[in-house]
């Protein structure tokens, strides 16, 4: 069988694969800013000012396509952005193969890039489109700039020049492509041997200076735009915390966040597997010689390079971690080869390796199944709300005002409550979402939307939505003819209940 007949191959393993475990995603719908983001993407495309932190305008264009294609049907939009999730999968696979590993850990660089995921991005099906698409950008780049050391064609420069611009046009973190190029380059290029002048010191920089200029003029171009940069102001302590903590997630698949619920707290658990990682990485340094430990300590140093750009500019979350885990799946691969090497007992070694790469798939699984349940159930809340309102107002007269009660902000997932950490995870149901659905369903850009709250802040399950209110205030709305009030009952079924101003019902939903 031909080398691209199997690359062909791989991919149609990965997409079933991927077909198979993440299907349950599928059903989730919106979420958080969803709506607010494709409302976004149907005009003002060149107010810069307002995109904050991220040079929106590709990713605009790409979510006017998509909402022209398939309007509010969430479907489309995850088979889009799943697919996306599987080809870069496939691209780690290619990646790997320039980088000269054994078939097999070719293969399971993919699929542990591809399942890495399944704890960071198959749930946010739509504002992760631009990460995803960066991402495939800059693995394209980095296979790019592998065949032009192989030795390429010029082509294959200017194509690592031309990923490189998409990736960081995409999205802010693609910024870094041109210092990941940098460090895969200086394992890739020819370096000068005695006696001979094939290359120099220098040889095959001037394609990185283009890369950094081309970049520098983007950073001022973002300047002179208005966009501002996105940097919290937290304490370099705070930093090097989530540097070490991205480490770990990514390499042991976000593993530290459940186990130190079984423990007292996090600085202990956290110790225990920098500890371990230290040492699984110290052997397979150890381990290896020559061309191999070059290539090791390179993907090493692509894995660091790529946790920077949330380490500098925010703090931890979990959908700022597929990048970083794209190459922490390379890495993991190369510790597998290591330990394959190490093990002279052929049978022992392959057992041990499946074991491993077993285990982290069932719990890859077991996490996507926990999670993706509340992503849905909080997707199903939303549905709910935008149902009921769209029922009971199937046109919106000129003048109506809807006031929305109690609306959640976001839902809690309760992790084991014996140490009190009953909240620490949430999911975003309607954030600014619900005022821009409705524009949207409506195609009526004069809509009213109050948001206000009147249950507690610190409800167990979930968080509302709006400016606090009292009993005097709601009674002034409830009698106003034009109003629409909709309050959001949580409980066991969860429901919405909606009335006129002016009517009994309103006053009654209110109590």
């Amino acid at each position: 069988m031909r080398n691209y007949q199997k690359s062909f191959l791989v991919l149609g393993l990965y997409l079933l694969l991927g077909a198979l475990v993440f299907y349950p995603a599928l059903r989730i719908g919106f979420l958080g800013d969803f709506a607010a983001d494709i409302w976004g993407s149907q005009g003002h495309w060149l107010n810069f000012a307002a995109y904050q932190w991220n040079f929106y305008l590709p990713a605009m264009v790409v979510y006017y396509g998509l909402y022209k294609i398939f309007h509010l049907s969430p479907l489309p939009y995850q088979v889009v952005h799943l697919s996306l999730i599987i080809i870069n999968a496939w691209l780690v696979y290619l990646l790997a193969q320039g980088l000269k590993f054994k078939p097999w850990q070719c293969w399971v660089a993919g699929l542990m890039a591809l399942f890495n995921s399944a704890g960071f991005e198959a749930y946010y099906w739509l504002s992760t489109i631009p990460k995803t698409l960066a991402t495939s950008f800059g693995l394209t780049a980095l296979i790019f700039l592998t065949r032009l050391r192989q030795p390429g064609g010029l082509v294959w420069g200017w194509g690592y020049l031309t990923m490189v611009t998409l990736g960081f046009a995409m999205e802010s973190t693609g910024l870094i492509l041109p210092l990941l190029g940098l460090i895969l380059d200086t394992y890739l290029r020819p370096w000068p041997v005695s006696g001979h002048k094939k290359a120099s010191l220098l040889s095959g920089l001037r394609l990185h200076l283009w890369a950094f200029g081309l970049a520098g003029s983007f950073l001022v171009m973002r300047h002179v735009l208005g966009i501002k940069p996105y940097a919290e102001n937290l304490p370099l302590f705070a930093k090097v915390i989530t540097f070490f903590r991205s480490i770990l997630a990514t390499f042991f698949h976000g593993f530290q966040d459940y186990l130190w619920l079984e423990v007292k707290g996090i600085p202990l658990t956290a110790g225990i597997l920098i500890f371990l990682l230290a040492i699984i990485l110290l052997l397979a340094l150890h381990v290896k010689q020559g061309e191999e430990r070059k290539r090791f300590i390179t993907l090493l140093l692509l894995w660091a390079a790529a946790c920077l750009p949330h380490t500098i500019g925010s703090h931890f979350h979990s959908r700022y971690l597929y990048f970083p885990g794209i190459f922490a799946a390379l890495v993991l691969a190369d510790v597998l080869g290591s330990l394959r090497l190490r093990l002279y007992a052929r049978n022992v070694s392959w057992l041990l390796i499946s074991l491993i790469i077993i285990g982290y798939l069932a719990f890859d699984c077991c996490v996507f199944r926990q999670t993706s349940s509340s992503y849905l159930m909080a997707s199903q809340i939303y549905a709910a709300g935008i149902e009921k309102i769209r029922t009971y107002l199937p046109e919106i007269p000129t003048g109506t005002r809807l006031v929305v009660v109690d609306f959640p902000d976001c839902i809690y997932r309760p992790y084991n409550v014996h140490q009190g950490l009953r909240n620490n995870y949430r999911v975003l149901v309607y954030r600014n979402a619900l005022p821009f659905h409705l524009i949207l369903l409506y195609q009526d850009r004069n809509i009213t939307v109050t948001f206000l709250k009147v249950s507690a802040s610190n409800d167990g399950s979930f968080s509302p939505l709006g400016t606090p209110t009292n009993p005097e205030q709601l009674a002034k709305l409830a009698a106003a003819p034009q109003t629409v009030i909709c309050r959001y009952v949580p409980g066991n079924p969860e429901q919405f209940v909606i009335a006129r101003g002016g009517s009994p019902g309103a006053v009654s939903i209110l109590k």
